[in-house]
C-alpha cells in the first residue's frame, strides 16, 4: 500500500487511543435490533415496522432534499474499493453529509438493493447504544443496507434491523470516530471495500479490518453479484436547517489537494474478482455543480493511481440555490 506524499492512513478511535481497546472489548453495546425511541414513546410511530420506515433517512436521488457528487460504473461486479479522503464538513440540524462507496442493483433505474460503507457527519439518523441522532460533528464510520419492499426502498444504518453480522462480537468499528483531513493541512485516507464472498454474503472492510457482512439470504437481485458501483459524496439537508450543509471540506472540487475531499484508486471487481478501474462516464444525480462538484477521474501519478476530487459549500455559496429552479 503506497500513500501519496503528505497523506497518512486513517485510524479509528480505538486504534488512536489504545486505552479504549479494553473498554470497547468489555463494554461495546450489543448491536441487536434496538428500538428504544419507539418503545419509550419518543416518536409517533405506530409499530416497529413504521419506525423503520419513517425514522431512517437514506439516499433519495429523486428527492429535492438530496444532492450528490460522484462517479458511477454500470458494470456487473463482485465489489468495490478505494480510498476516502474525508474532512469535517459543517452539517445543519437534522441533516447529514457523507462519503460513500456502494454496490447496487439494477444497473439502471430505481434502486432495488444496495450495500454501502460510509464516513459521515450525521445529525438525523439514530446510532449507537441509545439510538439517538448524534450532534458532535464527528466523522464516523457506518454501513448501510437497503432493499425495496412493497414498492418502497427501506434503509437500515449499521445494525438497526439486526441483519448485519459483525466479524468480531467483542469489537466493532460501527459508529466509531475516524481520522479526517484538515483544510490545507495534514491529509488522511481511509481504505474501504465491499466484496461478495463465494458464499454470496456481502462483506465490508474498513482500514485493515473486516467489519462484518450482510448474509446472502437478504438479497434477491444481488445474489450473483451487483449491477453497478458508485463512489460519491451525498448531502441531505433538512428544509428547516439554519446551518447550511457542506460536502467534504466545504470547498469545491477544483481546489484539489489539500483543500478538497477526494476518492483515490476507485476499483470495482468484475465477476471473476479482477480489480478494474471504472470508466469516467456517469455522474451521480441529482448533480448541481453550483452547490457540490467533482473533477474528472485522472491520474495522481505513479504509483498512486487515479483520483477525483469532490465537495462544495452548498448554500453557503451565493451561487447555490436549493432546491434548484
Amino acid at each position: 500500500m503506497v500513500l501519496p506524499p503528505g497523506v497518512e492512513l486513517g485510524l479509528n478511535a480505538v486504534d488512536q487511543i489504545p486505552e479504549l481497546a479494553a473498554l470497547v472489548n468489555s463494554a461495546a453495546p450489543s448491536y441487536r435490533p434496538t428500538f428504544w425511541p419507539y418503545v419509550l414513546g419518543e416518536t409517533d410511530a405506530t409499530s416497529i415496522e413504521d419506525y423503520l420506515d419513517r425514522y431512517q433517512v437514506g439516499g433519495d436521488p429523486a428527492g429535492s432534499s438530496h444532492r450528490y457528487a460522484g462517479l458511477v460504473s454500470p458494470e456487473a461486479n463482485r465489489g468495490v474499493s478505494g480510498f476516502m479522503n474525508q474532512f469535517r464538513p459543517k452539517v445543519g440540524d437534522n441533516s447529514f453529509s457523507l462519503l460513500e462507496f456502494a454496490v447496487v442493483c439494477p444497473a439502471d433505474g430505481d434502486v432495488q438493493e444496495m450495500v454501502g460503507v460510509v464516513i459521515s457527519v450525521d445529525k438525523v439518523n439514530p446510532f449507537g447504544a441509545s439510538y439517538k441522532p448524534l450532534t458532535d460533528d464527528t466523522p464516523r464510520m457506518h454501513v448501510e443496507h437497503a432493499h425495496r419492499k412493497g414498492g418502497k426502498l427501506k434503509y437500515s444504518w449499521d445494525n438497526l434491523d439486526g441483519a448485519f453480522v459483525k466479524f468480531d462480537d467483542k469489537r466493532t468499528l460501527l459508529n466509531q470516530p475516524v481520522s479526517f483531513s484538515t483544510l490545507g493541512g495534514p491529509q488522511v485516507e481511509n481504505l474501504a471495500a465491499i466484496f461478495q464472498s463465494p458464499t454470496k454474503d456481502w462483506w465490508i472492510a474498513f482500514g485493515a479490518e473486516l467489519v462484518g457482512y450482510y448474509p446472502a439470504k437478504l438479497f434477491t437481485t444481488m445474489n450473483e453479484g451487483a449491477c453497478r458501483t458508485s463512489w460519491y459524496g451525498e448531502v441531505y439537508q433538512d428544509a428547516k436547517a439554519t446551518v447550511k450543509t457542506e460536502m467534504g471540506s466545504g470547498r469545491f472540487a477544483k481546489e484539489k489537494r489539500p483543500f478538497a475531499a477526494y476518492v483515490r484508486n476507485p476499483r470495482y471487481y468484475d465477476l471473476s474478482w479482477l480489480g478494474v478501474e471504472p470508466k469516467d462516464a456517469l455522474f451521480m444525480k441529482p448533480t448541481v455543480e453550483t452547490c457540490y462538484s467533482r473533477t474528472p477521474l485522472e491520474q495522481d501519478g505513479l504509483p498512486f493511481g487515479s483520483i477525483f476530487f469532490l465537495g462544495g459549500p452548498g448554500e453557503n455559496d451565493t451561487g447555490c440555490h436549493w432546491p434548484s429552479p
